[in-house]
């Protein structure tokens, strides 16, 4: 499917976004404002006010979210490096390279490569999540933390702040 939607005519960063978002598997909004300055050998930190999450909660806990990049992300990171490492963000807007990708740009990619109604951005994410618990059942809340799901325990969250990095 990837190689359907990345074969379509379009921007070179638009191509590369798709097949990045189908590897690391983040929400599409905490993606599309990806920035450089965030990327540190192979980890993205992605500040705790730009997680999808209810405000009292990024107030309270202040947790910044780690993604940790495989071999090809970082192979796919250095092929976009040139198209944008001079702009702040690595999905940089095709009109205004001080804000961000926009949020169709990726859906109208898979849109028009024929998986209009069978798949969206968001559907990397849920391909991530199923492949892995079918694969990895014994690490849920590995996985749990790679998508940052929030653990609806408050007290266990409150105590429990292992994140599972050398997993």
């Amino acid at each position: 499917m990837i190689n359907i939607v990345t074969d379509r005519p379009a921007r070179p960063l638009s191509k590369l976004a798709s097949r990045l978002l189908a590897l690391i598997g983040t929400r599409s909004g905490e993606f599309r404002q990806m920035r450089w300055d965030q990327i540190e050998g192979d980890v993205w930190t992605i500040p705790a006010e730009q997680m999808k999450m209810k405000q009292e909660y990024k107030l309270q806990n202040k947790r910044n979210h780690k993604v940790f990049l495989s071999k090809q992300a970082l192979e796919i990171l250095e092929l976009i490096r040139p198209l944008s490492g001079n702009c702040l963000y690595v999905f940089p807007n095709s009109k205004d390279a001080f804000s961000y990708m926009s949020e169709n740009t990726i859906g109208k990619l898979i849109n028009t490569a024929g998986f209009k109604g069978q798949h969206t951005p968001h559907g990397f994410r849920t391909s991530l999540s199923t492949i892995m618990n079918e694969r990895y059942p014994q690490d849920r809340a590995v996985i749990d933390l790679m998508l940052a799901h929030i653990n609806p325990n408050a007290v266990e969250d409150a105590y429990n702040r292992s994140q599972h990095e050398a997993r």
